[in-house]
């Protein structure tokens, strides 16, 4: 289902709200990730100092919102291609596993001619399209690389700290499509490719020890 629909502006942010409530008894706030002068509707910071219950924590993973943070992995990559704006300029971008959709954007602020946030959880297509509105974009979500049709650059951010993804490597890597990849854990699934970049960067908020992997690596795929 190509270019999925989204809620109203008011509708989707209340949903978004609503399921940060339920889930964190917290509210979403607007922040600006300051290296990358990038705006994003994302779980409150004073989450921080909360303590959970090992009740409470197991209902948050069962139901994550990746949507609501700023990953160390995501940011990292979103600053190589704000720093090396020739890799996006004009192409057509997927943003495969976009949570917040912070890589589509930075992608589309560096010049992309489009971006497409790919997630299979409809309240990260929420959160993409709200958040590249308030950057001043606008994108297209899908659920999977298929539905984005022709694409010329697939950007993909941490999603090898589930081991149940780690064959997805040489799978996008075999997409007919040059492969940008940052990734905070499991980098020797990937040791076969070489890094081309090395950053630091922290998850946004972090609770619960997020940010255990600051040192992000940066692959570049050629097709």
């Amino acid at each position: 289902m190509n270019n999925l629909n989204v809620r109203p502006e008011n509708s989707s942010l209340e949903a978004l709200s609503a399921q940060i409530k339920t889930l964190f008894d917290a509210q979403l706030e607007t922040t600006v990730i300051p290296e990358l002068d990038i705006a994003l509707h994302l779980l409150e910071g004073a989450i921080e100092e909360k303590q959970f219950s090992p009740e409470q924590v197991e209902d948050i993973w069962g139901n994550m919102p990746y949507w609501a943070f700023a990953w160390s992995s995501g940011r990292a990559l979103a600053r190589f291609i704000l720093d090396n704006p020739h890799l996006v300029a004009d192409k057509r971008i997927c943003d495969f596993g976009a949570g917040s959709a912070i890589v589509a954007i930075a992608a589309l602020k560096a010049g992309a001619a489009c971006a497409w946030a790919c997630d299979i959880d409809p309240m990260a297509h929420l959160a993409s399209a709200q958040n590249a509105l308030l950057n001043g974009f606008t994108l297209n979500c899908c659920e999977t690389i298929e539905q984005a049709g022709e694409i010329d650059l697939l950007v993909v951010g941490d999603v090898l700290y589930d081991t149940r993804n780690h064959g997805l490597a040489k799978t996008l890597f075999s997409q007919d499509c040059e492969v940008l990849w940052g990734e905070s854990q499991a980098q020797t699934k990937l040791s076969e490719y070489a890094a081309v970049a090395k950053y630091q960067a922290h998850t946004q908020p972090n609770i619960g020890g997020f940010d255990e992997h600051q040192f992000i690596h940066i692959y570049h795929h050629l097709k």
